[in-house]
């Protein structure tokens, strides 16, 4: 049984080994020849420069320059009537709730700040949900501890944000798992190999001693 075994998994290796070595022997042919076919050929095409080629990557900078302007002021135009939105909330609370002086600068370079690391869609997003709740704040009216009610809306904007970008994180797993899948049968086939040599080297000492 065991010697059936043997014979029928070394006739399957056998297969398996002749066909792995005709498959490297035909890339090196490959390899090869498109060496010896880059070595024959001294031959070099004048390269052609066109003019149109360069006003059409003018055009493009322009394009691109144009739209990146457009969009920043698009970003600005939103992200400051935001910002007069939370301090006209602020505005109708009491003096005894906040410290009214230099409002509006306050809270555009405190906002700025906090969102220096971030892109401008959470800046947007960031500044239009203070002032949903400032404007609740107002509307309600309230005494609030307004230094304490923004940190409480900071850990949980930022808190919400990380979420999402984890969740954005996890989508990339079915990428992650097959790369792993590959390097695993990368790994399966050299086990393989080796235990081929192993079972070729036994079977030449069996022969040997018979």
């Amino acid at each position: 049984m065991f010697r059936f075994i043997e014979k029928s998994f070394l006739k399957i290796t056998q297969i398996l080994g002749l066909l792995f070595a005709t498959i490297v022997l035909v890339v090196a042919v490959i390899v090869s020849y498109n060496k010896i076919d880059v070595k024959a050929d001294d031959k070099i095409d004048t390269p052609v420069v066109k003019f149109a080629d360069y006003q059409k990557l003018i055009r493009n900078q322009k394009a691109k320059i144009s739209k990146n302007l457009d969009n920043n002021q698009r970003f600005d135009k939103t992200f400051n009537a935001y910002i007069d939105d939370i301090v006209s909330a602020l505005s109708g609370l009491s003096d005894n709730v906040i410290d009214k002086t230099d409002l509006k600068q306050k809270v555009k370079i405190s906002s700025k700040v906090k969102l220096s690391q971030y892109p401008q869609s959470v800046s947007v997003a960031y500044v239009k949900s203070l002032a949903k709740l400032t404007n609740q704040v107002a509307i309600v009216d309230v005494k609030v501890n307004m230094d304490e009610l923004v940190n409480w809306h900071d850990q949980s904007f930022f808190q919400q944000i990380k979420e999402k970008d984890k969740r954005n994180f996890l989508q990339v797993g079915p990428l992650r798992i097959e790369k792993s899948a590959y390097s695993t049968m990368w790994e399966v086939l050299a086990i393989f190999m080796l235990l081929v040599i192993m079972l070729a080297v036994l079977r030449i000492e069996q022969n040997t001693r018979k």
